[in-house]
Parts: structure tokens; sequence; C-alpha cells
């Protein structure tokens, strides 16, 4: 994910806090977004013809995957791509939680909060497609303990051989009890009309294009994770009253939520 990139979904997250009826409050976005973020947001909602309803669902839905393992008694956590994140000042996070933050130098960089984390948290510079693993041990993360990691609108940026590396990397650092949740998108559309603009900018600045799969349980598989759960925004787990009623499971053509347990050796 880009600098600006991640400033759009902060974007998101400030004006979702600012709705009578919000699905999290996120008290840091505004400051985070900046200028460009909101500028980000208008584009693509121009682009696409009208507000993403999915993307404040999305973050609800990691929140509680959060909340869910921290409630199992998950303490490390490690966010890839972290972007503009905040949960680990905004969830009520226990304060023996480990909270590692991933992403490249320059986008940690320019992520100012002034307020402290409420878990210990870990900033770790890295290139996701190079050697990460040893900057995010160098941090402190332990080796073989329950970890949950997020990859929270990552997967699009990537491609698929970047993801199952990515997956199987975290798969061999996790102890038993981790998991793993991401969203993936679908590969039906990314040929669209409306997604050519993105994907000439892409190739413009040497970044993969678009990813999406159909098979988000091939995908974990492929990685060394088993899925546990697989839902869709509209599914009763990931909805909030926001979206139509959709089925939870694998379905062709949508976007998957999925969360996968690590594999016993």
């Amino acid at each position: 994910m880009t600098a600006g990139s991640a400033q759009w979904i902060a974007a998101v997250r400030a004006r979702e806090s600012d709705c009578p009826d919000r699905l999290f409050s996120d008290p840091f976005a505004h400051d985070l977004a900046g200028p460009l973020g909101f500028e980000r947001m208008a584009a693509s909602e121009r682009a696409t013809g009208g507000e993403n309803q999915f993307l404040p669902v999305r973050v609800r839905w990691f929140d509680d995957v959060t909340m869910a393992a921290v409630s199992d008694g998950v303490r490390q956590v490690v966010l890839l791509g972290a972007g503009m994140d905040t949960r680990a000042y905004r969830l009520e996070l226990p304060s023996d939680l480990d909270w590692y933050e991933l992403d490249r130098p320059e986008v940690l960089a320019g992520k100012t909060i002034a307020a402290p984390p409420l878990c210990r948290r870990h900033a770790v510079g890295a290139d996701l497609s190079a050697n990460w693993a040893g900057s995010l041990l160098a941090a402190g993360f332990r080796r073989d303990t329950p970890t949950l990691w997020l990859a929270e609108g990552l997967f699009f940026y990537l491609t698929e051989a970047m993801i199952v590396a990515m997956l199987r990397e975290a798969a061999v650092l996790s102890g038993p009890g981790s998991r793993v949740a991401a969203d993936v998108m679908s590969a039906t559309g990314l040929d669209t009309p409306a997604m050519r603009p993105y994907r000439a900018w892409c190739e413009r600045n040497g970044m993969p294009p678009p990813f999406g799969s159909d098979d988000p349980v091939g995908l974990l598989s492929d990685g060394g994770w088993r899925a546990d759960r697989v839902t869709a925004p509209g599914a009763p787990d990931a909805n909030y009253g926001r979206l139509p009623e959709s089925p939870d499971g694998v379905v062709p053509g949508r976007v998957h939520l999925v969360i996968g347990m690590a594999q016993p050796d």
C-alpha cells in the first residue's frame, strides 16, 4: 500500500467516525488523512460512482477479529502493511500485548499520533517483499508464540507469489494457536474499464497489477494456513446493518474475509 492509499483509508475512517451510527471511533484518523487523504477518497468515489460501503465494514470486522484473539489470550499481533492504522491507540488492548506494525520506513515515519499507544507498539520499517522477518525478529518478536497476523487491504497490492511467500514466512514464525486474518478481493472485475486507470498507474510506477482470487481457501493453504472461517461483506458476521444480506462461505465473484489457523507440524 502506498502512503497516499494509507491516507485515503484514514480519510474513510475519519468520515465514519463522524457518523451518528458509526461502526467505530477513530479520533486520530482526520489528522493522519490530511488533505491528500480526503482528495484521494473523493477521487476514488468519483471514479467508482459513489461511497465505498465496504471499507467501514472491513475496518470493524478486523477490529472484531483483533478483540476476539485478545480475548482468547493472544498477546502478540503483527500488522502487515500497517499504513496509517491506529488500532494500537484506539482499541481496548491489554497493556502487556506486543503490537508490531510492519511497513516501509517512509510510511511509518509519516505517522505521528499525539497520544501514547494502549499496548506495547513496535514500529518495524521493512519491505514486505524483502527480509521483513529479520527486521521483525530484531524488534523483539517472539518465535513460537501464539500470534495474530493482520493483512487488511494488503493483498490487493501484491502478487500471488509475494502473498504466498509472506504467508509461509508468517507460518514458520508462528506458534500453536496462531491465526491470520485477511481480505481477498475477487479476481472478477479486475480488468473492467473502471480498473484501467489504476492498472495503468501501476504499470507506470512499477507496481504489481491488482490482485484478486476466487479461491481464498487455496490461497491460505498455499501459504501454510488452514482456513478456519470464510465470510464476506453482508454475511451475518460482516454486515453491522450496513450492507445487503449475503451468505458466508466461498462464493466466486465477491470479496472474502478469511481467518486461517496455523497448521500443526
